[in-house]
């Protein structure tokens, strides 16, 4: 009797669990190397906040990161930066640069007026990574023996 009862409680509570809508938004994230990463509102679009000494591969590094998590691009997908590293509007006092994986025809244009270059810096808007290639700068190029 009581491992029916068990049985019951246990296929309600599974079957209450389905029922749970799961929140699939974006969410604001805290990366491996303690970057806060939120979304802006706009689809495809997030904030990098900088940490002291970040340089632009930090900010690229966190950007693919997010974009690998909470956003559905695929490794091959691009990044673009919208907004250049400056005063965060939505954190006075603190820096930040502004992301996208859905970039609006106007971005394209500006990505595509860009010098063919390999530059980490956050400072030109339409500057683009591939998402795979904007996480490969969040690893060393060499692990040195202690």
């Amino acid at each position: 009797m009581r491992l029916s009862i068990c049985l019951a409680a246990l296929a309600a509570t599974a079957a209450l669990a389905a029922c749970v809508p799961v929140d699939t938004r974006p969410h604001p994230i805290l990366t491996d190397r303690g970057n806060r990463v939120q979304p802006t509102g706009k689809p495809g679009e997030f904030e990098v906040l900088t940490r002291p000494g970040d340089a632009g591969a930090q900010l690229w590094c966190a950007a693919g990161e997010y974009a690998e998590s909470q956003t559905d691009a695929r490794p091959s997908d691009r990044i673009y930066l919208v907004h250049p590293r400056g005063p965060s509007a939505s954190h006075p006092g603190r820096k930040s640069a502004i992301f996208t994986v859905r970039p609006d025809a106007e971005l394209l244009a500006q990505a595509r007026a860009l010098p063919d270059q390999i530059v980490l810096g956050v400072s030109k808007v339409g500057s683009n990574w591939a998402r795979i290639h904007a996480q490969q700068v969040c690893r060393p190029l060499f692990n040195l023996p202690d």
